[in-house]
């Protein structure tokens, strides 16, 4: 019998704006999830794509990457992304990274979505 996985996802849009909540560990396990949610909501072409990080609990290189790989699509397609509410651990690995130099990253998601 597998593990059950810590992970949950939702996806959201309200106007020119996309939002992406991962709760849980955003890991190598739920990487083609949170691939395929972002390709769907990249499909509308919101001006923005925000993605709440709030109630992550963990997140590998593999998570980072899915990340780093969604922000130059926004980039390609001139959207804005953003990060919100990383927990310490993650935006210790923003900074580290120096992806925190070229994200986005917010504290409130109210200042940004929609």
């Amino acid at each position: 019998m597998g593990r059950m996985l810590n992970f949950d996802l939702e996806t959201e849009s309200e106007g020119n704006s996309a939002l992406v909540t991962i709760r849980g560990d955003f890991d190598l396990q739920v990487v083609d999830r949170v691939t395929e949610a972002f390709t769907q909501m990249e499909a509308g072409q919101p001006e923005l794509l925000a993605v709440d990080l709030s109630r992550l609990t963990f997140m590998d290189s593999s998570g980072m990457g899915t990340i780093a790989a969604a922000h130059l699509r926004a980039q390609e397609a001139d959207r804005r992304f953003a990060i919100v509410r990383p927990p310490a651990g993650v935006r210790q690995a923003f900074d580290r990274t120096r992806l925190d130099e070229v994200i986005a990253v917010s504290d409130d998601l109210a200042s940004i979505y929609p």
